[in-house]
């Protein structure tokens, strides 16, 4: 054979081969889509199917039965004798084709109607009252007294004293236990003792242990009794002392608005305090009740040299001045 009816064959032998993979694949293609519509038809039979099922489960109303007609009973004759039943009740009877009872109609769930909230937008709570922080403030500062150990004894006279009586802050000095038991006018019970203590003891100013620290010696910190100052004696940071009484535990209980110092011993405001400047009085007190012991008549301490006094001077001269001058012009007018 020549080469051109090799190539000749050749390319008729693959033009075969390409026109039966052609119908191979028009076949599966073919095949495919008849399996398809097939599927197709079988998922529309079942959901037609499933429709009827359903529909000729939904409720029908219960079908009356068909009236009859009122047929009078018969009269009774004077005579007892046995009177057949009427005929044509009986044939209405067998006439009548049997009929199944009434279906009664299934129970549906009753489905509530929705409710309609009437709930409000919450508001805001409105803060507490003063009263309410003071009182918390309080209780707080107690609670961290009674779990150090060392000054029960005067979280005990705190737990007697009227919240109100605290300022918004305040830095308080806490005797110790060995120091409020064997002072002689206070006792555990809180009965008999000087009711000036508490408010001597209480700076009407939140100081922290290095808020005291950057005072010098000798300088003098007003406190909520009228007229009496604390005095920095020793500003030592290992041996800080006020009123020669040392800070044995500072910081035992500090927030935005106190701040807790610990100290060895109860301070004496008749020996420390100082009458000699004045300052205004304080808001009406709800101290405790107690009427103190009649006591030895107060020290006066002499001024130490290079005394500072921290809060606001007295005006008392000023006014005895002004004074003089009223009285002198008076004088001169009258004479």
């Amino acid at each position: 054979m020549s080469v051109e009816e090799l190539v000749t064959t050749y390319t008729y032998q693959q033009h075969e081969i390409y026109l039966n993979r052609n119908y191979q694949t028009d076949q599966l293609q073919v095949s495919m889509a008849t399996s398809f519509f097939l599927s197709l038809l079988l998922v529309v039979a079942l959901i037609a199917t499933t429709c009827r099922a359903v529909s000729a489960t939904e409720t029908l109303p219960p079908t009356q039965p068909p009236s009859l007609p009122v047929i009078p009973p018969p009269a009774v004759a004077s005579v007892r004798t046995l009177q057949p039943p009427p005929e044509p009740l009986a044939e209405i009877q067998e006439n009548q084709p049997d009929e199944p009872p009434p279906t009664q109609p299934s129970s549906l769930p009753v489905i509530p109607p929705p409710a309609v909230s009437n709930a409000r937008t919450p508001q805001p709570s409105p803060p507490p009252p003063l009263a309410e922080i003071k009182e918390n403030q309080l209780n707080n500062i107690i609670d961290a007294l009674i779990g150090t150990g060392d000054f029960v004894g005067w979280a005990n006279l705190l737990s007697s004293t009227d919240p109100s009586v605290f300022p918004l802050t305040a830095t308080l000095f806490i005797p110790s236990n060995d120091a409020v038991s064997h002072f002689p006018t206070a006792n555990t019970a809180g009965i008999d003792y000087d009711p000036f203590l508490i408010p001597y003891h209480i700076i009407p100013q939140r100081l922290t242990f290095s808020d005291l620290q950057q005072f010098r010696v000798h300088s003098r910190l007003p406190t909520l009794l009228p007229s009496k100052y604390i005095v920095i004696t020793n500003n030592s940071p290992s041996n800080f002392t006020v009123d020669d009484s040392q800070i044995t535990q500072a910081d035992i209980f500090v927030n935005v608005a106190f701040s807790v110092h610990g100290i060895k011993k109860v301070l004496d405001y008749s020996v420390y305090g100082g009458d000699n400047v004045l300052s205004p009085p304080p808001e009406k007190t709800k101290w405790p009740r107690i009427k103190p012991t009649p006591g030895p008549p107060k020290k006066r301490r002499p001024v130490l040299p290079g005394e500072i006094t921290v809060g606001l001077k007295s005006c008392a001269s000023c006014s005895c001045s002004e004074i003089l001058m009223i009285f002198s012009a008076f004088y001169v007018v009258f004479l």
